[in-house]
C-alpha cells in the first residue's frame, strides 16, 4: 500500500539522545509505505516536563515556539505530524489547554493537534497497513502499552495489529504501567521501582521472550534499566525497530 502523505517527523527529545535507531527505524517505515518525509532540526521539546512538574507557564512557552514552528510547516489536509511516541503526542493534544480560547496559538494548536499521529497509529489508522512485511514468525513478543498513547492516543489495537501480522506471538504479561511517568520516577522513586519490579516479576515469569517492546521508548528506557539491574537479557526495542524489515537490531 502506497500514499502520497507528507510527513512531518517529530522525532521527539529521547529519540534524538537515547534511542536514534528508533527515529530510523520510523524514517524507513514511512518511506515504505510511500510517504514523503520531512524533518527540521528547529524542532524542540513538546514541553512534557515543565507541564507534569505543574510549570505550565513554562511549557506554554515551549508549546508556543513548537506551534509556531509547525504551524508554518503543516500547510493541507494531506500533511501529518507522526511521532515515534504517544506521550508527546498527547501532550500536543493538550496544548490548547494552556492558551486562552480567543489566543493565536490556541487557534493554532486546535488547528494542528488533528494532523498529530503516533506512529503505530498512522500507519494502521491513516495509511490502512496491516503488515510491514517483517517476519517474526516463532519470536515471542512481550508488548507495553504506554500510559498516554492508550488513554490519551488511542493506541492499543494498532500495535498488536502489526506485531501479529507479522507473525509474533504476543505473551500475556502485566498490562500496568511501567512506573516511568517522567518526573513519576523521579519524584517518587520508592512506588515507581515498587511498580517496575512488579512488572518485570510477570516478564520472568514467561520463558523464551524474545523481545520486550513499545510505542514509547521513555517506557523503554525504565523497562530496560529493570532488566538490566535484575540481570536478564531480553533484547528492548522500540516497536519501529521490531517492525523495520531493514533495520539491524540494536536494543536498548
Amino acid at each position: 500500500m502506497k500514499s502520497n502523505k507528507n510527513v512531518h517527523l517529530f522525532v521527539t527529545c529521547v529519540a534524538d539522545r537515547l534511542g536514534a535507531h528508533a527515529g530510523e527505524s520510523t524514517v524507513n517505515l514511512l518511506r515504505q509505505f510511500g510517504c514523503i518525509v520531512k524533518f527540521t532540526d528547529q524542532q524542540s521539546c513538546c514541553g512534557q516536563p515543565a507541564y507534569n512538574a505543574g510549570h505550565h507557564d513554562a511549557a506554554a512557552s515551549v508549546a508556543k515556539y513548537w506551534l509556531n514552528l509547525y504551524d508554518a510547516l503543516v500547510s493541507s489536509d494531506n500533511d501529518y505530524i507522526v511521532v515515534p511516541s504517544g506521550s508527546c503526542g498527547a501532550m500536543i493534544h493538550h496544548y490548547s489547554s494552556l492558551f486562552p480560547v480567543d489566543s493565536p496559538e490556541y487557534i493554532k494548536a486546535q488547528r494542528l493537534s488533528p494532523h498529530v499521529r503516533e506512529l503505530t497509529q498512522f500507519l494502521v489508522d491513516d495509511l490502512g497497513v496491516t503488515a510491514t512485511g517483517i517476519d517474526l514468525k516463532g519470536k515471542r513478543v512481550a508488548y507495553h502499552d504506554s500510559c498516554h498513547a492508550m488513554r490519551n492516543m488511542n493506541v492499543y489495537a494498532q500495535p498488536r495489529l502489526l506485531l501479529e501480522n507479522a507473525g509474533a506471538e504476543l505473551v500475556a504479561w502485566d498490562e500496568s504501567c511501567c512506573g516511568f511517568g517522567g518526573l513519576f520516577s523521579v519524584k517518587l522513586p520508592q512506588i515507581s521501582t515498587a511498580m517496575l519490579d512488579r512488572k518485570l516479576s510477570s516478564i520472568k515469569s514467561q520463558s523464551n521472550v524474545d523481545y520486550l517492546t513499545s510505542t514509547d521508548l521513555g517506557c523503554l528506557l525504565q523497562l530496560s534499566g529493570g532488566l538490566t539491574r535484575q540481570n536478564v537479557t531480553t533484547p528492548v526495542l522500540h516497536i519501529a525497530e521490531l517492525l523495520d524489515s531493514s533495520h539491524k537490531v540494536h536494543a536498548l
